[in-house]
């Protein structure tokens, strides 16, 4: 029998950060296509890629601090709301 004290595994960084496209969650990039093609391409309200842009780059700071951040405030939003009567 193996003693396990002091066992110590090298894990490398990459294997424990999630994996984010555009550096931010994949989530909050399909919102961010979506807009672009709602407006951009459907309304073709061309002005409209200055706030979408903006909106990318607050995510990926937001990204930055908590990479969470971004998934629990779309949950929270998309959570259906329980009257208790």
């Amino acid at each position: 029998m193996v003693d396990m004290i002091d066992y110590k595994l090298p894990v490398h960084r990459s294997l424990l950060q999630r994996e984010l496209l555009g550096g931010i969650p994949q989530a909050g990039l399909l919102l961010i296509i979506c807009l672009a093609l709602i407006f951009v391409y459907g309304l073709e309200i061309w002005f409209a890629l200055i706030p979408i842009a903006l909106l990318y780059f607050i995510m990926r700071h937001l990204t930055k601090i908590d990479q969470w951040l971004i998934d629990i405030v779309l949950n929270n939003i998309m959570q259906k709301d329980v009257y208790i009567p």
